[in-house]
């Protein structure tokens, strides 16, 4: 009896180290709370949802065992320092080797690690300088505003009157870089930027601010990378204060975030990106399964999560290998191009702008908020 005891303990034992072996995780580092919430609740819910799609058909089967994909989530309140945190128990104690990032602050925090650890990692970053040719296990998710913006801001001069622009960003590495891309568009296509403004993540009063910018008399109010809410709130205040121009967004779109914070009538006109096409039947499927468990409506960034996690599972795949990322990172350029859940074809690139291919090429669309809610009235090239 004590014989079998032992073999049924150690068959126990089997068992647990057979499941733990053919679990697949998958870590995401992201803004879950404040303003950056609803970008990081997409990124989170999105590869949940591209997730649970694998294990309902059984799992990933890479290299004859199929696995089980983990996702793991933790809160860096768009905080450098929470963020590594954050990826140091990703890493060392939940042994995950795949990690989603969302924010530039994080990113470039762990820029130097994820190519020193044994890591793959997919970036939201917007900074320019999240990807160079030495980056080999780093990846970013979709086109930055470096590519997307010409033709934004080509779309502008060419439907819109206004001409006299300032622009505003968060002070941080996101907020700077797009500030200087946004400013030599504007410039290149004839716009006359006669303001800069720079104001700190978590602010709520942007009265003086608004004040400064309301007496330089511009036409066109550019919000760049302001997280949705806090976008809503500067244009809310800057409507209370009598600024009676225009709205655009060309960073970090979140149109119904807006619109719950500014309200509908301060909201409408405002001209802005989109990650998505509401029109769009595979995005609203994606919509609704996010609804059906956060219960309320995603920031439709989560269609580039979503994707990007169905890339890196195929490419896991392809690699044969989970336990070896750089397997994994070789295989992508192998599988593009992949279609979008939107049926977009996405494709792999960024060697001219950074040494390597290390980005997904996406599509994005320009977007009006009309009556409360955005419409298409645009694509980028």
């Amino acid at each position: 009896m004590k014989l079998l005891g032992k073999l049924a303990v150690l068959a126990g034992l089997a068992l647990a180290s057979t499941a733990h072996a053919d679990t697949l995780k998958v870590g995401v580092v992201a803004p879950l709370t404040g303003g950056g919430a609803p970008w990081g609740m997409a990124a989170k819910v999105g590869v949940e949802i591209a997730a649970n799609e694998v294990n309902e058909k059984g799992g990933l089967e890479v290299g004859g065992t199929t696995y089980d994909v983990e996702v793991i989530s933790y809160d860096d309140k768009y905080a450098a320092a929470d963020a590594v945190a954050a990826y140091n128990r990703l890493v060392n104690q939940d042994g995950a080797k795949y990690v989603v990032l969302v924010t530039s602050a994080a990113t470039m925090a762990l820029k130097q690690n994820i190519e020193d650890d044994d890591v793959l990692a997919l970036t939201a970053s917007y900074t320019i300088q999240a990807l160079d040719a030495n980056s080999r296990h780093m990846i970013r998710l979709y086109s930055p505003p470096a590519d997307y913006v010409p033709s934004f801001v080509s779309w502008m001069k060419d439907n819109l009157e206004e001409r006299k622009v300032v622009v505003v960003n968060p002070n941080d590495e996101t907020g700077w870089d797009q500030t200087k891309l946004f400013k030599a568009e504007f410039e290149k296509n004839g716009f006359d930027v006669v303001g800069e403004e720079l104001f700190e993540r978590g602010q709520t009063d942007f009265t003086p601010m608004l004040t400064k910018i309301k007496s330089m008399n511009p036409q066109i109010v550019e919000i760049g990378g302001t997280p949705p809410a806090t976008a809503g709130l500067i244009v809310r205040q800057a409507r209370e204060l009598g600024y009676e121009g225009l709205f655009t967004k060309m960073g970090g779109a979140g149109p119904h975030d807006i619109v719950a914070a500014a309200g509908k009538e301060a909201s409408e006109g405002i001209i802005n990106m989109l990650y998505a096409d509401p029109a769009n039947e595979g995005f609203n499927t994606l919509r609704e399964k996010y609804k059906a468990t956060e219960g309320h409506d995603p920031n439709e960034i989560i269609v580039s999560f979503y994707d990007a996690a169905n890339v890196l599972f195929d490419a896991i795949k392809a690699g044969g290998n989970v336990a070896d990322p750089e397997a994994a990172r070789a295989a992508v350029a192998g599988i593009m191009p992949v279609k979008s859940v939107q049926g977009d074809d996405l494709t792999l690139g960024g060697k001219d702008r950074y040494g390597v291919d290390a980005q997904i090429m996406s599509v994005n669309y320009i977007g009006e908020i009309k009556d409360g809610e955005p419409v298409v009235i645009g694509k980028t090239e």
